[in-house]
């Protein structure tokens, strides 16, 4: 006989149900805050790496606009160069053919080549003239474009921009640099080079010149025209010589930009009147001379000689009095590079961006169960919010294959733009500061 059925099954399944939609309420729940929680961590990599980069990228434009200073500098340098090198060409060529005009197959030749080097170098005069004070202006422009990017690189403006690639995300977050570290550290992480400062850069333009404008020296045997003045007492002393000094220099104070050439034939002079063995050499006819001169303000002319010109006076004597004056030249520019407690440790320049993000209770994605709002029971000594660390590093990294010698590696500057952002992990100090800021928002 059956027994009739009493609803056990029916009993089980509705407990079954019910166990399962617990079951999938707190997943959905659990699904949520993790949700939080991943976006809280992400948006404070996103922005602490922002703020990082923005930094980076300023450091890396003061070394491509440091680069060009001292590329402006050179080509000053050259243009000076050539205006003093062409008004020596046309001195030597003017003086050689004063010579050649004694002899009337050649006088055609001449006064063609002397031409040449006059047109020559009034094209150079004119180029350099025109030249040098835009270039100069440029380089003020330069220097001026750094100030005002570091300018405006205040902890302000680094916290806007927290705040912006947040809020643009979500804006239930709040997001803030901590002050585990120096907070305005970027701001004491460079400072502009002025004065007595600038011999570091005036030291790289010098390096960086090319031989022909550095120094054009010369001392050549003239064959050609024997000793007669004295007795020579070696095979150097039996001939006279060919002395030619040149080259271009930025004086000490860093204010001109000057160049000179001369040339002038030496003969042997005798010792004394009962001495009339070959003693000494001197200058005896000065056959090319030419010099400019780019100056600070209106006052120029030659006023240093580190290459030697002395060596031929009267050349190097009408040479400064015909020199040419190239105005518009403002001075050796400032610049920017790291301030001089960095100067010591420039292997581990750099700057710590440390960004604490935090989601309140009362904005955390709530779950409902019918009519009643449900919130993760997180710890309440954290009040119930949601709280991400993030750190992110402004450093200076060069290509791997320049690290392989340990004797050239290059470490930070502000003349290489290798400056790199990342994320580092935060240390104790960061954790703690964290810590102490999470547990002041959380308290009554």
């Amino acid at each position: 006989m059956r027994s009739r059925p009493r609803g056990a099954v029916m009993i089980m399944g509705l407990a079954f149900i019910a166990t399962l939609a617990i079951s999938l309420f707190f997943l959905s729940q659990s699904a949520v805050l993790t949700n939080d929680k991943i976006r809280s961590g992400a948006l404070a990599d996103a922005s602490a790496k922002s703020v990082a980069t923005w930094y980076a990228q300023i450091l890396n434009y003061d070394a491509y606009s440091n680069r060009a200073i001292a590329a402006n500098e050179i080509m000053m340098a050259q243009a000076v160069t050539i205006a003093a090198w062409t008004q020596y060409v046309q001195a030597l060529s003017s003086n050689l053919g004063s010579v050649a005009a004694v002899i009337p197959a050649v006088q055609p030749v001449a006064q063609w080549i002397v031409q040449a080097a006059t047109v020559s170098h009034e094209m150079a005069k004119a180029g350099a003239l025109i030249e040098v004070p835009i270039r100069s202006g440029y380089t003020r422009a330069l220097q001026t474009s750094q100030q005002i990017m570091h300018t405006a690189a205040t902890p302000f403006a680094a916290q806007a921009m927290v705040n912006e690639v947040i809020w643009t995300a979500d804006q239930r977050f709040f997001g803030q640099i901590i002050p585990s570290g120096n907070i305005s550290g970027f701001s004491s992480f460079s400072k502009n080079y002025s004065a007595d400062e600038r011999q570091g850069l005036a030291t790289l333009i010098r390096q960086s010149q090319d031989s022909f404008t550095r120094q054009r020296n010369d001392d050549d045997r003239l064959y050609l025209l024997p000793t007669t003045g004295c007795i020579p007492t070696s095979i150097d002393r039996a001939f006279g010589k060919l002395i030619k000094r040149g080259g271009t220099w930025l004086t000490a104070d860093l204010s001109n930009w000057e160049s000179a050439d001369t040339l002038s034939i030496h003969t042997w002079r005798r010792r004394s009147r009962w001495n009339r063995t070959c003693g000494g050499i001197g200058e005896s006819i000065a056959l090319g001379w030419g010099a400019s001169d780019a100056a600070l303000g209106s006052v120029g002319g030659i006023k240093e000689d580190p290459v030697g010109n002395g060596a031929n006076p009267g050349a190097f004597d009408r040479a400064r009095s015909g020199a040419v004056q190239i105005p518009g030249y403002l001075g050796l520019s400032a610049h920017r590079e790291l301030s001089p407690a960095l100067a010591q440790a420039r292997q581990g320049a750099s700057i710590r961006v440390p960004v604490l993000v935090r989601l309140p209770k009362a904005k955390l994605t709530a779950i409902t169960a019918g009519q009643k709002v449900q919130h993760d029971p997180l710890n309440k000594s954290l009040g119930g919010a949601i709280w991400s660390l993030s750190v992110a590093e402004t450093s200076f990294l060069r290509p791997v294959d320049t690290l392989s010698n340990s004797a050239t590696r290059e470490f930070g500057n502000l003349f290489s733009p290798f400056w790199i952002s990342r994320l580092v992990g935060p240390d104790a100090a960061d954790r703690s500061v964290a810590m102490l800021l999470a547990q002041g928002k959380s308290s009554p």
